[in-house]
């Protein structure tokens, strides 16, 4: 089961776990992407059914959970994977915007946990997993409603587990880096301008591989790529005013030029794609143009002292040049 499944992540691990003979059945409020997904899976030999619904309905959850077990006869593995995004100031952002991404990103993974739960209880057995954020570790300028219901997986999580010991349902939660998927240009920009992702971005097939293993075999937590292993542990291990500094500063970077479009806040878009072309400028996103615009005093400074290296080595390679041969000396 994999909720979120029309786009990104969710598209991605969908065909990557059908190809390896998971039977699938995929669920998003998007039934036409929906429709393409399992045409595609279909025609490439693989099992999937498609089930449209919203996440935070709970009456359009138990739904799907019957299907599915009326389809394949079990749920091994339920993946809450809904996402919206929306960036901007704390003071920018409506109330009623942060009740709607806590809405989707926590309470509807709380309420498709809670319906796969009375299946897996019958079976005394299944994986639930969650697809949580770095910024659920520590949250980061401009993303405080995203990562505030991200945070909130983690209280609810460490409760269930324990309220379910000796049950055999595993619960694990994974939380991705940048990973390049529509999320951000179907986000809400109160900037007036689409959300940039930093760097260095992974790619979705990655995050579906890290789910495809965590179904297979459970971890309680779980991240992948750079970013994931080294944000949430510098983030702590620093001075928390370092910490806020180095935040404040260098998310100056996820702000683009590009201007805001329809957003997936509210009603879903048709843009049924896995990747939406992050990873490829540059190094992973990163691209000097973006670098130097977003901090153009680092940048001075830091051409500067390359300026300065390069031309130490071009002395030294001249007096190297300049000096007489050993040979001709003797």
């Amino acid at each position: 089961m994999i909720v979120g499944a029309s786009s990104g992540i969710g598209r991605a691990a969908a065909k990557y776990m059908a190809a390896r003979g998971a039977r699938v059945v995929v669920v998003a409020r998007n039934a036409a992407a929906l429709g393409e997904l399992v045409e595609e899976i279909e025609a490439a030999g693989g099992q999937a059914l498609a089930v449209p619904g919203d996440a935070t309905r709970e009456e359009d959850m138990r739904a799907v959970a019957r299907e599915a077990e009326a389809r394949f006869g079990r749920i091994d593995s339920w993946i809450n994977n809904a996402s919206v995004y929306i960036q901007g100031r704390v003071q920018d952002i409506e109330l009623h915007e942060y009740r709607r991404i806590i809405d989707v990103n926590l309470v509807g993974a709380i309420n498709g946990t809670r319906c796969a739960l009375e299946p897996m209880l019958r079976q005394r057995a299944g994986t639930i997993i969650l697809t949580s954020s770095i910024l659920g570790l520590h949250g980061a300028p401009y993303t405080s409603a995203y990562a505030a219901a991200k945070a909130g997986i983690d209280g609810f999580v460490d409760a269930l587990r324990a309220e379910l010991w000796g049950t055999g349902v595993r619960v694990a939660v994974v939380y991705p880096p940048t990973v390049d998927t529509p999320i951000y240009r179907n986000a809400r920009g109160k900037f007036g301008t689409v959300p940039l992702p930093p760097p260095p971005v992974v790619s979705p097939e990655t995050a579906a591989r890290v789910l495809a293993e965590v179904a297979e075999r459970p971890r309680r937590a779980r991240t992948f790529g750079v970013l994931g292993h080294t944000y949430p542990r510098v983030a702590k291990a620093l001075p928390a005013p370092v910490t806020d500094a180095l935040l404040h500063r260098f998310l100056q970077y996820t702000i683009s030029d590009e201007p805001t479009g329809p957003d997936n806040l509210d009603s879903p878009l048709h843009r049924p794609r896995t990747r939406d072309g992050w990873i490829e400028p540059g190094w992973r996103g990163l691209t000097l143009r973006q670098f130097v615009k977003s901090f153009p005093q680092e940048s001075a400074v830091l051409g500067a002292a390359l300026g300065i290296l390069a031309a130490g080595a071009v002395r030294r390679i001249a007096r190297r040049q300049a000096a007489p041969h050993p040979e001709a000396r003797r």
